[in-house]
């Protein structure tokens, strides 16, 4: 009869086990079904096994702590120590056993993927920019280029990264159209480069030493146009201008986002008044002889100097295809590493590209303002290379 007690109670004992074991394989198929095995958003109805906290501790099993056991199943709470986000906190999270205490650790749970739309469902395609729809922004909060402040891309969705090949940060662009950036053409003076996969150009970067999957797009250099006549000798940076035709790896060009869309152009000989504040935006070294590039996208706001102010701090130097900016207490500037970046102004409500960062003496130095490429004397440079000219027709551009 003993025996026959211990006999029922081992059979109880090994069918409880295979009921905790069957639920949890139900819970993990469940949850594999339902695409509950990764996070998104802030992961409360993640369903997944990751049972260690970011830090790599172990979790401590929900049912040893009675706060939780009163929270429905649907929390995803039971008899494991898999990560869960039961109280709508960041993120998933864990108790764990650390320094003699158990306090709680956030979780290091793989963000999900993308849904795939099934195979019957005919995806639209990705909307692009047209002459008629640039220079617009989603957002205008701004959080260095000398002197500057970090700017989130979405404020300059423009702003392109070039890099060389080995993954060093070049100089930066503008895009113009979905399948054209511009840029300085002094970037591409020192060595022979080769259209393709030997440069790569990246779009809705806010950071250079970052990557952000949701937000960038990535290109390679289909074509590579230098204006033909562009000198460089001494400190002359005359039709200091580069074209580059990108092609992602899809065969597409830049996809409209809130973090990639195109700047406008001014109409031909457009010129603004001196004093007009401005935006330098680039990549480049927050202080002069510094020996990095900054990590993070800043901006500058800067004032257009008459053709005659900026003469008579360069001279000869300066010729008619270029045009100064300067902050007036000179305290803010582009600087090494800004090179090919944009200038620009903003008119009715929309930016156009002004100017392309290309030389100076210094950087904010006094009476050494910044100098750019003059975009408006080159409309029709650029609608040649292009083949668009309802691009650089200034469609857009207030009306007087």
């Amino acid at each position: 009869m003993r025996n026959m007690k211990l006999l029922v109670i081992l059979v109880f004992i090994v069918v409880s086990i295979d009921e905790v074991n069957s639920l949890r394989r139900s819970e993990r198929q469940k949850a594999q079904r339902t695409g509950k095995m990764c996070v998104t958003g802030d992961g409360s109805n993640y369903r997944g096994t990751v049972s260690t906290s970011a830090r790599g501790l172990r979790c401590l099993d929900w049912d040893l702590f009675s706060s939780w056991k009163h929270y429905h199943p649907s929390k995803g709470l039971g008899p494991h120590n898999h990560c869960r986000n039961p109280n709508n906190s960041l993120k998933p999270w864990c108790r764990v056993r650390r320094g003699g205490r158990i306090i709680r650790e956030f979780c290091g749970v793989h963000k999900c993927m993308p849904e795939t739309a099934p195979v019957t469902t005919i995806q639209p395609k990705a909307s692009v920019d047209t002459e008629r729809t640039c220079g617009e922004r989603t957002e205008r909060r701004s959080n260095r280029v000398v002197g500057g402040v970090v700017a989130p891309i979405q404020t300059h969705p423009w702003v392109t990264a070039i890099y060389l090949p080995g993954g060093s940060f070049l100089c930066g662009g503008t895009l113009i159209a979905p399948c054209w950036v511009l840029t300085a053409a002094h970037c591409f003076r020192d060595s022979d480069y080769t259209p393709g996969d030997q440069l790569s150009v990246y779009l809705g970067k806010s950071a250079l030493n970052e990557t952000d999957a949701e937000k960038e797009q990535r290109f390679t250099v289909e074509q590579l146009v230098i204006h033909a006549e562009y000198r460089s000798g001494g400190v002359d940076f005359e039709n200091d201008i580069a074209l580059l035709r990108i092609r992602g790896s899809d065969g597409a060009c830049a996809a409209r986002t809130d973090w990639t869309r195109t700047a406008c152009l001014a109409p031909l000989h457009t010129k603004l008044p001196a004093g007009m504040r401005c935006t330098v935006t680039g990549y480049g070294r927050e202080v002069e002889g510094g020996r990095y590039n900054s990590q993070y996208l800043r901006e500058a706001k800067v004032q257009l100097l008459s053709q005659g102010e900026c003469r008579s701090n360069y001279a000869e130097k300066l010729t008619d295809n270029m045009l100064c900016a300067a902050s007036p207490d000179w305290s803010r500037d582009a600087c090494q590493g800004d090179s090919g970046g944009p200038l620009v102004c903003e008119t009715g409500g929309r930016a156009f590209l002004y100017g392309v960062v290309s030389w100076g003496d210094g950087c904010a130095q006094r009476n050494k303002p910044g100098v750019y490429t003059r975009l408006t004397n080159y409309n029709g440079w650029i609608a040649k290379q292009t083949g668009l000219p309802s691009y650089t027709d200034g469609a857009m551009y207030p009306k007087k």
